[in-house]
């Protein structure tokens, strides 16, 4: 289903994105799908920077995150270091509270546009 743009207004997330952060090719990672997210830049370990294709009206917005490193083994957390209107930085870490690449990661946003 897609949506309208008052569907979205009203509280729709504004933008999400699930990658592969160990699938990476020239320091971006490979999206596997995504909903107004223009990239997924590879930092360094365990620490991304999520480009938008939209501009949030601030950055007071609500994201949500997963994470996982195969079929069978549930990622421990991910964390915003630093959110603007048009990017957020992305942290992953692995059960010990260690940095790490994950298989699967996303992230979600609901805020105002």
């Amino acid at each position: 289903n897609s949506s309208t743009p008052a569907q979205i207004e009203r509280g729709r997330a504004k933008l999400w994105a699930r990658w592969d952060a160990q699938s990476v090719t020239d320091g971006v990672c490979e999206i596997k799908d995504s909903y107004n997210v223009t990239s997924v830049v590879y930092n360094s370990t365990g620490q991304y920077t999520v480009n938008y294709a939209i501009t949030m009206a601030n950055a007071n917005y609500l994201m949500v995150s997963m994470q996982r490193y195969n079929s069978r083994t549930q990622g421990t957390g991910g964390s915003a270091n630093l959110t603007t209107t048009q990017c957020t930085s992305w942290r992953s870490y692995d059960g010990s509270g260690n940095l790490s690449d994950r298989t699967i990661a996303g992230l979600m946003i609901f805020g105002d546009v």
